[in-house]
């Protein structure tokens, strides 16, 4: 049977322990997922690779933001509504006043996260932006079995206004910017595949590309490559809670060396 593999954000900030956002054991997912790769060439249909791809300026990095002294927001810093309504950090620009208000009041309508302040990571034009080496030598192993075929790269979080962990949509949609809309192409190049999903962080990207694909796709085509993915430290308990719903919904798990159901 054949099927289409998504690898989500397997890029050097996140997959090498010289990354800005270095996930604890993904230099080992992203050797499983090289040779997931090698190992099915004759079964991979297409290879869909989502890229994390931030400007410097963004609100999830210290520089966008400063607290009652003019001093950035430690890395890891959680900014809730509260916390900006009572100026404890607020936005440098002061003409994002309002957009940040807005942004932080719907970003928790949602309750899928707080803000949180990352290191900054997969910049534009950046090494850490780059897909991890592995991965990308056994993919264009995987293109010249069959000349013609391509790797289809989604990019995603160039919105400095809003996080975009999920590959189908950002955390909060930008009315003015189709990128942080549903990505209808993405879902309907894999609406009709069995699907593998590996890559970076379960806590975070992965397990919100899975679930907003689970509004379009039954979770009984998906399957989650589980020895191909980690949580971002101190974030377990998303990825462990995340797999629990999942799984009782029906998507599949296996580990690399399985075959894909």
């Amino acid at each position: 049977m054949g099927f289409d593999l998504l690898v989500i954000d397997s890029q050097n900030d996140f997959c090498s322990k010289d990354g800005t956002l270095y996930v604890p054991n993904a230099e080992h997912d992203c050797q499983r997922i090289a040779d997931f790769i090698l190992h099915n060439l004759d079964k991979i249909d297409a290879i869909h690779m989502t890229l994390d791809t931030h400007p410097f300026f963004h609100i999830a990095h210290p520089i966008f933001w400063k607290d009652k002294n003019n001093a950035e927001p430690p890395v890891y810093t959680q900014i809730t509504y509260e916390d900006f309504k009572n100026g404890i950090y607020t936005p440098v620009d002061k003409n994002l006043y309002q957009r940040v208000e807005s942004y932080l009041l719907n970003l928790e309508s949602r309750g899928r996260y707080t803000l949180t302040i990352w290191p900054p990571h997969c910049l534009f034009a950046t090494p850490g932006a780059c897909i991890n080496e592995d991965i990308r030598a056994a993919a264009h192993t995987w293109e010249k079995e069959v000349p013609g075929r391509s790797i289809n790269f989604v990019v995603k979080a160039a919105n400095p206004l809003t996080e975009h962990y999920s590959a189908i949509q950002a955390e909060v949609p930008d009315p003015a910017d189709p990128t942080t809309k549903t990505n209808f192409t993405l879902i309907e190049k894999l609406k009709h595949k069995h699907i593998a999903v590996v890559g970076e962080a379960l806590s975070h990207c992965v397990s919100n590309t899975i679930r907003d694909l689970c509004i379009y796709i039954p979770p009984e085509q998906i399957t989650l490559v589980t020895d191909c993915t980690s949580n971002v430290a101190g974030f377990e308990y998303i990825g462990k809670e995340f797999l629990e719903t999942y799984t009782a919904r029906g998507m599949n798990t296996i580990v690399s060396t399985d075959p894909v159901q």
